[in-house]
């Protein structure tokens, strides 16, 4: 079976806010890591194996989601000031 690629991603923390500035923190999904595999387990078995690190977080929910494009592939939108 084919290869395809995944991106995890944890909802669990909060992005805290510029220092000095009253925006609130954000509710955000933070990305772990990419990995291959066949299916989304087998990929999530790589990216466990290749991230160790990610066993000394506080993080428990991950997400896996299968990536269709290249990051460098996707189209950039810049937020104007």
């Amino acid at each position: 079976m084919k290869k395809r690629l995944f991106m995890f991603l944890t909802p669990d923390e909060v992005t805290h806010s510029s220092c000095g500035n009253i925006y609130p923190d954000v509710d955000n999904f933070q990305v772990l890591g990419l990995a291959e595999g066949s299916t989304e387990e087998e990929a999530f078995e790589e990216f466990l194996n290749t991230n160790k690190w990610v066993f000394n977080t506080n993080f428990k929910n991950v997400i896996c989601i299968e990536v269709k494009s290249r990051i460098h592939e996707g189209k950039m939108f810049l937020l104007d000031d």
